[in-house]
């Protein structure tokens, strides 16, 4: 569906274009942005008003969101997650290109197998760019074909979900990728120290205990990786600590090439609205959620671009893992419908800052990847196809209220009540998203595609 109409009274929000105007007319035309301008009279093309009245802030129109970080689980879980399904997730939180882990099973760890994935996102409702091990079985004990790999399709390499890889292979990971403009990316946590401490044999992933040293830790062996490689761009993870954003901060001015990102819930630390969430397991997320100091020293790391991205750590599950005990119940939690606005709710990114947030969505991921990974420049092109999301930062909505495009519900913002809500997101100029009770024109505008 190629949509035909004008927006209203928007705000116009392009960070790599450095524009920030408010109340613009934006003309789309069978899904091209044809013209943004202080007003457009098109006679025969519907217009939707969404002028702000009654000192709301209005809708807001900005390219389409990134995220860096996301768990399809597929192949391997179809019923937790499928590529299509997390796609349509996607767009309805106004992400156009998700990034996909390789923590599958089996593992995104050859080059076959990052090309089967690709072919098998071609038909998602938005863009769907993968990412191969850095390691076999993600083992940390021999490297995957990294050129193979890049040459079929990955944007980028890691093993997310784990962290065994030595220091060396490290190294050589960041030397072989940086060679073919990829950033690695990092899960920075302990495993051995987690594994003590927990008194754990085989995996850690569901280790409970995983203390603030344990990150900061791994922080810190991944950055002196980087710069004894001495080539090769680094992107930390779901960071989570004080320390962790003071370590980073250090090597920025120290001129090495390191990124990092936050997710949704380690900005608001889980500050509920109402109650606390049942099961508690709801809650479980690896890194854990911290303290209210290291919550505070994330949200200011975002907002002075310390850390470059916001990124959901989407990872969805089955009700029987998250149904456990504590202790035993599987990490994670979704957030690719929820990101925008519990980032403008409960994580520091409303009001003034919400330009930054805007930024942190779009531009700042694009730069952590690298314009040569393959990911989409998100910029607001006049006389293209449409790929953007138009979103109202003051419209509330109770979480679960409508069903959800995932096919998962771990998330402890179930029955909150949140700002911020994606109004229409456009991918390649057709409709992925569109809510109509909010957009009253969407449907009559769709009748001139």
């Amino acid at each position: 569906m190629r949509p035909t109409f004008v927006l209203r009274g928007v705000r116009v929000l392009d960070p790599l274009s450095g524009r920030d105007d408010e109340r613009r007319d934006v003309w789309f035309e069978d899904g091209r942005l044809l013209a943004i301008d202080a007003r457009i009279d098109k006679g025969g093309v519907a217009v939707i008003d969404l002028d702000a009245s009654g000192g709301r802030h209005g809708a807001v129109l900005s390219p389409g969101f990134i995220d860096l970080h996301a768990h399809l689980r597929e192949p391997g879980d179809p019923d937790a997650e499928t590529v299509s399904s997390g796609a349509r997730a996607a767009a309805a939180g106004g992400f156009t290109q998700v990034v996909a882990m390789a923590n599958t099973d089996p593992p995104i760890d050859a080059p076959e197998r990052v090309a089967e994935a690709c072919a098998h996102a071609g038909g998602a409702a938005v863009r769907v760019l993968q990412v191969a091990a850095l390691s076999r079985g993600l083992s940390g004990s021999e490297l995957t074909d990294i050129r193979g790999c890049i040459a079929a399709g990955a944007v980028a390499i890691s093993d997310d979900g784990r962290n065994a890889a030595t220091p060396r292979l490290l190294v050589d990971a960041l030397r072989t990728a940086g060679a073919s403009a990829r950033a690695v990316l990092v899960h920075p946590e302990d495993e051995e120290a987690i594994a003590q401490i927990n008194n754990a044999h085989g995996s850690v992933v569901r280790c409970a205990q995983r203390p603030p040293g344990t990150e900061s830790r791994a922080v810190d062996l991944a950055i002196r990786a980087l710069a004894h490689a001495g080539a090769g761009r680094l992107h930390l993870q779901h960071l989570s600590t004080a320390e962790s954003v003071e370590t980073l901060r250090r090597a920025r001015d120290g001129g090495l090439a390191v990124t990092a990102e936050v997710t949704p819930h380690h900005l608001g630390m889980w500050q509920p609205v109402a109650q606390p969430p049942e099961p508690a397991a709801l809650l479980k997320v690896n890194p854990p959620l911290r303290t209210e100091h290291d919550r505070n020293a994330m949200v200011h790391a975002l907002r002075e671009g310390v850390i470059d991205a916001v990124a959901t750590d989407h990872a969805p599950h089955r009700r029987v893992e998250k149904g456990a005990d504590y202790d035993s119940a599987a990490p994670g939690m979704i957030g690719l419908e929820t990101a925008l606005a519990a980032c403008i709710t409960i994580g520091g990114m409303g009001g003034n800052w919400l330009p930054a947030l805007v930024e942190r969505l779009t531009a700042g991921p694009y730069r952590a990847l690298g314009a040569g990974s393959g990911v989409f420049e998100p910029r607001l092109h006049t006389g293209e196809p449409a790929t953007c999301v138009v979103f109202d930062p003051d419209a509330e909505w109770v979480v679960g209220a409508e069903p959800s495009a995932s096919r998962s519900s771990n998330t402890p913002l179930l029955g909150e009540r949140l700002r911020g809500k994606v109004l229409l997101t456009l991918v390649d100029g057709r409709i992925a998203y569109h809510d109509a009770s909010r957009l009253q024109l969407a449907a009559e505008t769709a009748a001139h595609a």
